[in-house]
């Protein structure tokens, strides 16, 4: 597993992620918990990273309480970043452009339950399941999901001092095999 920190802070460089790639995200809440999203990068934006969308569920103040969001995203300039960790690769189901333009993906994602109102389900929840519909739809590979995030947490965790440190400007990127 590689390691490399980003950040933006005086003349660093900021690294770029690969394109073709699945992506987990996670990003401050304000409240000492993470929120998990996916994220693939559009390979045709340099820095790869600086432009990508996002598959995420977001809390709203309505009785369903949560929705799932699909967005554009830079990430490598988001300062709500903490860790992003590759999950694997899927060049195998064709482009970029491909990908965003259809529904393939947004059809996995819709599969998933979003969490109630009245749960203390969160977004972690949500991605874990998807990580279980993404690995029956041989996007993934993922024995258990269990272990998956116990790694991704512990990138988070490790991650967190040099986001505090430099003010959301630092987060950790971690290639995973799964």
């Amino acid at each position: 597993m590689e390691e490399s920190t980003a950040s933006t802070e005086g003349t660093s460089t900021v690294r770029e992620l690969e394109g073709g790639k699945l992506y987990a995200v996670l990003t401050d809440n304000d409240d000492f918990m993470w929120k998990w999203a996916f994220f693939i990068p559009n390979p045709s934006v340099s820095p790869i990273g600086s432009s990508g969308t996002i598959f995420q569920v977001t809390e709203i103040q309505d009785p369903r309480g949560w929705r799932f969001v699909k967005d554009e995203k830079n990430v490598l300039s988001w300062q709500l970043v903490v860790a992003i960790v590759q999950l694997g690769d899927i060049d195998f189901l064709g482009s970029y452009d491909d990908l965003m333009g259809g529904d393939y993906l947004t059809q996995m994602f819709a599969q998933v339950k979003l969490p109630s109102s009245e749960s203390s389900e969160s977004s972690r929840a949500w991605f874990l399941e998807a990580v279980g519909v993404l690995d029956e739809f041989g996007i993934l590979t993922c024995e258990d999901a269990t272990l998956l995030e116990r790694e991704i947490r512990r990138y988070a965790f490790d991650a967190m001092e040099g986001y505090l440190q430099h003010d959301g400007e630092s987060f950790l990127l971690q290639r995973l095999q799964i």
